[in-house]
């Protein structure tokens, strides 16, 4: 099974990492609320299952993402069958790993988020709950504010190093515009819409789609660049899929 761990992207350049911060406040609660709890971690938790470079990911902070994305997944589900639940964990494993990839290879340029840039993230995701409730949110959750804002600044860090390399430098032709409205305005736009609005949308919808279809191939490079060392003994150990 460990062969087929890196054959599918985790992750969605345009969906995942090009998302509104309200989006990124839920999984860095989920993640992080996930991976608090160190003092009940048994001796073989506390070994790594997957290394790039300075980087690590223990047993127990994997089956703890694990869990939070199970339970986010398959929430009110009584049944879930050992297929989806293996290609959660692979799914998961490539999401982590792909993370740390692009951490590295964000130190290795100079690729960083300025405390200014961490603080405006921050403020606008506290905007969006009315009065005391963001904080209630952490503590229902076991999360300290320290924890979720570190992970909040790999959340946008990630994000960064994804439209500096992919999204800003997609080149959209004219002949990519017109095949596009071709394909979805046969009939021209409707007489009530905004053209240069719709033009604008069509425009970031293509740079996305064509950052995505880069994606696969870039992140490969950088398995390339920086090697991924993978427990085999631990993840083979990962035999307990689970429970949703």
């Amino acid at each position: 099974m460990l062969k087929f761990v890196f054959e599918e992207s985790a992750l969605s350049v345009a969906g995942k990492y090009s998302c509104h911060v309200r989006w990124m406040t839920v999984i860095a609660v989920v993640m992080v609320g996930a991976l608090l709890c160190s003092g009940c971690t048994r001796k073989k938790d506390t070994e790594y299952l997957v290394r790039v470079r300075d980087r690590s990911l223990t047993v127990f902070d994997y089956n703890r993402a694990v869990e939070a994305a199970a339970e986010e997944a398959f929430a009110g589900e009584r049944d879930v069958g050992a297929d989806e639940l293996i290609e959660l964990r692979v799914r998961i494993l490539n999401q982590l790993t792909e993370e740390m990839l692009i951490s590295v290879f964000a130190a290795d340029n100079n690729i960083q988020i300025t405390p200014e840039e961490l603080i405006k993230a921050v403020d606008a995701i506290k905007a969006d709950y009315p009065d005391n409730t963001f904080e209630e949110t952490l503590l229902e959750n076991a999360v300290s504010f320290s924890s979720w804002k570190d992970k909040l600044a790999t959340r946008l860090l990630v994000e960064k190093v994804i439209g500096s390399e992919l999204i800003d430098t997609v080149q959209i032709t004219s002949g990519d515009i017109e095949q596009y409205y071709k394909d979805n305005f046969p009939q021209g736009l409707p007489a009530e819409s905004d053209a240069d609005a719709t033009h604008r949308k069509v425009v970031k919808h293509l740079r996305l789609m064509k950052a995505e279809t880069a994606y696969k191939e870039w992140i490969e490079r950088l398995r390339q660049t920086y090697s991924v060392d993978i427990n085999k003994s631990a993840w083979e150990s990962l035999k307990e899929l689970p429970h949703a």
